[in-house]
C-alpha cells in the first residue's frame, strides 16, 4: 500500500494542473536542433512543419524533425499556409503576388492580386472553399476574392477605433467559419464571415494555430489553448520561445537563440481530424 501511494505521487508530480482541472502530462523533449535564423512557422494536416528563414528559404521537416524539402527564395515570404494539403500557399508582399506549391515545394501555380480588388493588399490567404481572404491597407477591408483575384465575393471593414496605432498585422487565417487575425503589438481578433468581431485575445506573440476546436499560443513559458466554443482556456507548462506549434503528437518550440526544439505531446484531439470546420 505504503508503495502504490508513493507511485501515485510519482505520476502527480509528473504532471500539471491545467486551467479547466484536466491533468496533462508534461512534455518531453525528444530533439533539439539549430537550422538557422527562423522568421516564420507553419504546419499542415498531416503534422509536417515549416520554418521560414530571414534569407527567404522554406523547409519542411516531417515530426521528428528530418528535413523532407527545401525551396530557395531571394525574398521572405509574408505569408506561408500548408494546411489545405497538399498545397501549400504562400504569398509575397512585396511583389504582390502568391503561389501554390505542391508537397516537395515545388512551383504549382502562381496569381496577383488585382489591383481593382486592393489598393494594398497587406495580407492574402487561402479559404477552405478554395477562394482567397485580401487584407486591404488602405482601408482596412477583408474581401473574400476569387482565385484570379478579379472578382469580389464578399466584403467587410475592419473596426480599428479601438485599436492602437500603427497596426501591423502579421498574420491571417480562415478556421471554422471564423477569420483570425494576428496584430503584433495587441493580439488576435476574431471576426464571423459576415465581419463581426466576435472575440479577441489580447496577448502579444509572434504565431499562433488550431488544435481541433481550439486555439492555441505561447505566452511566457506556457502553451495556451483557447477553446473557440466555451471559451475557457487550458495550459501546458513548457519553457519560453519565439514561435510554437502543436499537433496531435508533438509541441515545436523555436526558442530566441533560433533553436528547435520537438517535444513529444500524445492527445486525444487532433487538429486534422474529423472535425466540422
Amino acid at each position: 500500500m505504503f508503495r502504490s501511494a508513493i507511485q501515485r505521487i510519482n505520476l502527480l508530480c509528473a504532471c500539471v494542473i491545467i486551467g479547466t482541472g484536466v491533468v496533462a502530462q508534461v512534455p518531453k523533449k525528444i530533439r533539439e536542433f539549430s537550422p538557422g535564423k527562423v522568421e516564420n512557422v507553419s504546419v499542415d494536416r498531416l503534422g509536417n512543419f515549416f520554418l521560414v528563414f530571414k534569407n527567404g528559404t522554406i523547409k519542411k521537416y516531417d515530426p521528428n524533425g528530418k528535413l523532407l524539402a527545401a525551396m530557395s527564395k531571394e525574398t521572405l515570404p509574408t505569408l506561408i499556409e500548408p494546411w489545405f494539403h497538399p498545397k501549400i500557399f504562400v504569398y509575397h508582399r512585396d511583389q504582390q503576388r502568391y503561389a501554390f506549391f505542391d508537397h516537395n515545394i515545388q512551383e504549382a501555380e502562381m496569381g496577383k492580386v488585382d489591383p481593382s480588388v486592393a489598393v494594398n493588399p497587406w495580407l492574402v490567404c487561402p479559404t477552405n472553399d478554395n477562394k482567397l481572404l485580401v487584407l486591404d491597407k488602405a482601408d482596412w477591408s477583408i474581401k473574400k476574392v476569387t482565385l484570379a483575384g478579379a472578382q469580389v465575393l464578399t466584403e467587410f471593414d475592419i473596426d480599428t477605433t479601438s485599436l492602437a496605432s500603427p497596426l501591423d498585422f502579421t498574420y491571417m487565417r480562415e478556421y471554422q467559419n471564423l477569420i483570425f487575425l494576428l496584430e503584433k503589438n495587441s493580439g488576435i481578433y476574431i471576426y464571423s464571415n459576415l465581419g463581426k468581431r466576435v472575440n479577441s485575445i489580447k496577448t502579444v506573440v509572434h504565431n499562433f494555430g488550431f488544435f481541433g476546436e481550439e486555439l492555441f499560443y505561447l505566452t511566457d513559458d506556457k502553451v495556451i489553448f483557447y477553446d473557440l466554443y466555451s471559451e475557457k482556456s487550458r495550459e501546458i507548462k513548457l519553457q519560453p520561445g519565439r514561435f510554437m506549434i502543436v499537433t496531435d503528437e508533438r509541441i515545436i518550440l523555436v526558442n530566441e537563440k533560433n533553436r528547435v526544439l520537438i517535444f513529444e505531446f500524445i492527445s486525444g484531439e487532433s487538429e486534422g481530424g474529423d472535425r466540422k470546420k
